[in-house]
């Protein structure tokens, strides 16, 4: 039976929660009128499975493993369980039977419940919990949970320690006339062996628990949270105190949620005199709300706070992955929360102005530590012209030189935002006349130079001057690749003086957090694509490998070059094998480890596509969204809801579900690392610009800005506004965007808006400065394109070399040589296996002016009969 049934046929018992909180609150002196009993649905928010969820699983299980068939659905696998497996199977309780099924030996339970509970931590219902008691409502809690979530909160949020009883012999000294708030465990720890949860364990309670619990049902009444009553033990007392009428003088009440399924028991319980019932959201709406009405007002902040555990639960109370704030008076406490938490920048400010040797923390007032985060908060909401104001009086009223450092490096941040480079020089340099040698403001001058030959001629200098910094050879070789890749490089810096400055960087400090290993790839990578030589690249790459895994195989870095150059090769083997190694390393890796990995894993299943073996590829991203489907469904990282929407287009062609979560990506966090993944769905189709809009207003000032100007370029594009977009791809460029890159877009803009004889001007005037052979493959083709288009002579002899050279990018690029070449067939077959490999590039062949519409219209969305059967 469901709650709405319980409406049809005892609605006079139905209470709310506003009645419950009043008679909490109509206490009798000054002893709590009820006690609280909780069971596991109380610690779902808290990140531990509920019975429910466990019994689902292990009956699957148990089924599959007894049967021998695949499991169908749950009544199929009751019926079969019932009459098969009666010996042991109680369906009226489930959770015991198959637990003791699972697991035949108490320290088996022990770890097992252990597994579950720990490093767990307790979600916002437990402060409200704990505040209840500290203002004298409640001070005794039975639960069923084995977890220790009411304790941590009391740890966390009180100066008080509660009395924990989690052992029958340790009950018997509990007084009921204490004040002392007190946790009754009835069935145990989950540090002993000793946890009741079997059929035969619970079927009654040991006798110092049984007595407990009857004392305090003499004098309180009991309100039930996250209860089932699927423990017959505690039933049977249940329905004993009932029948004597000096016990529960103040009545039960027992909290449902709508959804909640309410056995036979339980219902025969509810009929009963002093019993009623009280409809709920959950553990946590529940609370609040009880707190509220009691106290009439949200949760206080004044405690013993000091732990960084602490600080945890207050970031997952503001995350709120399960939305509790959708509830009125949770959602008041989590403004309130993060109102606090904004506070609490102040220190991590310290921490900051003490990493630039601006401030000494211990020195420093708290009016300048409001002035510096009153300052902070103007950039972050890009209030730029109101923060430069505010920094230049702020600056001019500073009494120690320290301090001026501070203000002149919000300023910096300000002109750097506001685009005035010329002013954000202006600035660094006084910070460099105040220390000459601060390598961090050397390297942030570096990043200010928009011309990349002035920023040569500066990392130039640097290199000279800080003979012995890993930090700035490391600078040089980046600027010197990105030097390489502009309009203005004039060959006078070699790719051998980049690796010599990497290898000189490995010197200085050759532990793998160094980003020289990384970048030596890069320059490789860079050194291939010039010369061609594929196996001399392959060769040194895992020259560069072998050395990472001699220092440490399963250091993140490591892990990362390894996928970078199994993806390169496209050897489905070698990154399948990577695949399990990390899953298996998962299992074993810190919390932070843990998150590496994952993103790593999210990277190589992103990419597995370019294999070309969409089976395989459908099977191992089925197969990872199902390992990890806890940590995806908390929608609350950008990069796991970007890799669910691509995969529901690439695989499922569901455009409109992934729209959704890319809308969720926005609001995510890590949204930074993968806006352009959110742009790309967001434009697949009907340009979404108002989501647009929002996804770079949101990254804005958090990412580069050549990344952002090539975005919104990119946006614009797919929305067909080329004039804005040529603007942006400009301003892209002098932010540092890749030459031949700015080129590529450009030829496609001028082919989208038909300007054909200015692309064959591009490629004939810039084709010497692009060294990568795809880059001068994709423009040579948009020439050739251009050429047909203005009836000009083909270049069939370069459009066939084109097609005929094996890169990873092959089929898109040859696709439009086999048109220009009006081979048609060849075009319609490569279009078929790339749109059946990978269905987003349906969305892509769209805007492509070279690809006919009529060739991809039968892959259209509403196509679906057509491209199964070309499955």
């Amino acid at each position: 039976m469901k709650l709405r049934d319980l409406h049809d046929t005892m609605l006079n018992k139905k209470r709310s929660l506003k009645d419950l909180a009043s008679y909490i609150k109509t206490k009798s002196g000054n002893s709590p009128n009820y006690s609280l009993f909780l069971g596991a649905g109380a610690s779902v928010t808290s990140g531990i499975n509920s019975g429910t969820q466990l019994v689902d699983e292990w009956r699957k299980d148990i089924y599959e493993l007894l049967s021998k068939l695949p499991y169908a659905d749950e009544k199929k696998a009751k019926e079969y369980l019932l009459e098969r497996e009666s010996s042991w199977y109680e369906p009226s309780n489930e959770y015991s039977s198959l637990f003791e099924k699972i697991f035949d030996l108490p320290s088996q339970r022990r770890r097992f419940v252990e597994q579950q509970v720990d490093g767990k931590l307790p979600s916002i219902g437990y402060s409200y919990l704990v505040s209840l008691f500290q203002s004298g409502y409640i001070d005794t809690v039975f639960t069923t949970n084995f977890d220790d979530l009411i304790n941590e909160a009391f740890y966390q949020f009180s100066r008080e320690r509660p009395t924990l009883c989690a052992h029958d012999s340790s009950i018997r000294g509990v007084s009921v006339n204490s004040s002392r708030p007190k946790i009754i465990k009835l069935h145990g720890d989950y540090l002993f062996d000793s946890i009741k949860s079997t059929l035969n364990e619970t079927e009654s309670l040991e006798i110092n628990t049984k007595d407990k619990l009857i004392e305090f049902t003499k004098k309180f009444g009991l309100i039930f949270l996250g209860y089932a009553g699927n423990d017959r033990s505690i039933m049977d007392v249940i329905n004993h105190l009932l029948r004597q009428d000096e016990f529960l003088g103040n009545g039960i009440y027992w909290c449902f949620r709508a959804e909640d399924e309410i056995n036979p028991d339980l219902q025969k319980i509810l009929q009963r005199e002093k019993v009623y019932y009280v409809e709920i959201d959950g553990f946590d709406q529940a609370l609040a709300e009880i707190h509220y009405h009691i106290n009439g007002h949200g949760l206080s902040l004044e405690a013993n706070f000091k732990s960084t555990k602490r600080d945890t639960i207050l970031s997952n109370f503001i995350e709120d992955n399960y939305k509790l704030s959708s509830n009125e008076f949770i959602s008041k406490d989590i403004d309130k929360l993060k109102t606090h938490t904004n506070k609490l920048d102040i220190s991590n400010l310290i921490n900051e102005l003490s990493d630039e040797n601006f401030i000494d923390g211990k020195n420093i007032t708290e009016v300048d530590l409001k002035n510096l985060l009153f300052l902070d908060n103007l950039i972050k909401d890009q209030k730029l012209d109101e923060a430069e104001k505010e920094a230049e009086k702020l600056f001019h009223n500073s009494v120690t030189e320290n301090l001026k450092k501070a203000y002149i490096s919000r300023l910096v941040t300000i002109f750097k935002n506001k685009e005035q480079y010329d002013q954000a020089l202006l600035q660094i340099d006084k910070l460099l006349e105040m220390d000459e040698f601060s390598i961090r403001n050397n390297l942030k001058k570096s990043s200010l130079f928009k011309n990349p030959l002035d920023r040569m001629n500066f990392c130039n200098l640097l290199v000279e001057k800080f003979k012995y910094s890993y930090l700035i050879k490391n600078e040089y070789a980046k600027v010197s690749l990105n030097y390489r890749s502009s309009k203005h490089f004039k060959n006078d810096s070699t790719y051998s003086s980049i690796l010599e400055k990497l290898n000189e960087s490995l010197k200085l400090e050759p532990s793998l957090d160094n980003p020289a290993w990384r970048i030596k790839s890069s320059v490789l990578t860079k050194m291939k694509e010039s010369s061609g030589n594929i196996k001399e690249y392959k060769e040194e790459i895992e020259k560069i490998i072998s050395k990472m895994i001699e220092i440490n195989t399963t250091h993140i870095n490591t892990l990362k070059m390894r996928a970078g150059l199994y993806k390169k090769n496209l050897n489905i083997e070698q990154i399948l094998e990577l695949i399990n190694e990390l899953n298996e390393l998962y299992e074993t890796s810190s919390h932070s480890k843990k998150n590496e990995i994952l993103s790593l894993l999210v990277d190589i299943h992103k990419n597995l596509n370019n294999f070309k073996k969409r089976e395989i590829a459908l099977k191992a991203s089925l197969f990872f969204l199902e390992k990890y489907s806890h940590i995806f469904e908390k929608e609350d990282d950008a990069t796991h809801l970007l890799f669910r929407a691509e995969h529901l287009i690439s695989y499922d062609r569901d455009i409109h579900q992934a729209k959704d979560l890319a809308a969720q990506a926005i609001e995510a966090r890590g949204v930074e690392s993968c806006a352009e993944g959110i742009a790309n769905i967001l434009c697949y189709g009907e340009v979404d610009k108002s989501l647009c809009d929002k996804l770079m207003d949101k990254i804005k000032g958090n990412i580069s800005e050549k990344r952002f100007y090539s975005l919104k370029a990119q946006i614009l594009i797919d929305d067909d506004n080329y004039e804005e977009a040529l603007i942006f791809n400009e301003k892209a460029l002098s932010s540092g965007l890749d030459y031949r890159i700015f080129l590529t877009n450009y030829s496609y803009i001028c082919l989208c808006v038909g300007a054909y004889q200015k692309v064959i001007n591009m490629f004939t005037a810039n084709i010497d400065l692009i060294e990568n052979s795809q880059d001068k493959d994709v423009l040579l083709i948009n020439r050739e394109f251009a050429n047909k288009k203005l009836g000009n002579k083909i270049n069939k002899t370069e459009v066939r070399n084109v097609i005929a050279r094996d890169t990873i990018e092959k089929e898109p690029t040859s696709i439009c040589g086999f048109l220009i070449l009006d081979e048609e067939v060849n075009a319609k077959r490569l279009i078929n296996e790339v749109i059946i490999n990978d269905f987003s590039y349906y969305y892509i062949f769209k805007k492509w002016p070279a690809i006919p519409n009529s060739f991809i219209e039968t892959y259209s969305s509403s196509a679906s009969d057509n491209i199964h059967k070309l499955a």
